[in-house]
């Protein structure tokens, strides 16, 4: 009885932990100014091909300009 106890209340601890790690938001909150080194072009690009063909898109990764590119702001 005293084992069932103790396993019930270090899951309970384990799930409080991890439940406060996974609600933080992590950096998606961090990350809210425009970053003009994003290829913008590209993913409407990408986006309206997959689109016209039937996919769908999800950018893990957002493509990125090469450093003379993200230079230049038009």
């Amino acid at each position: 009885m005293k084992s069932v106890f103790l396993c019930s209340a270090a899951i309970a601890v384990a799930g409080l932990a991890l439940g406060g790690c996974a609600g933080s938001g992590g950096t998606r909150v961090a990350k809210t100014q425009y970053d003009y080194q994003v290829d913008q072009e590209k993913i409407v690009s990408v986006n309206k091909w997959a689109n016209d063909r039937g996919y769908s898109v999800t950018w893990v990764n957002l493509p990125r300009k090469g450093q003379k590119e993200a230079n230049k702001k038009d």
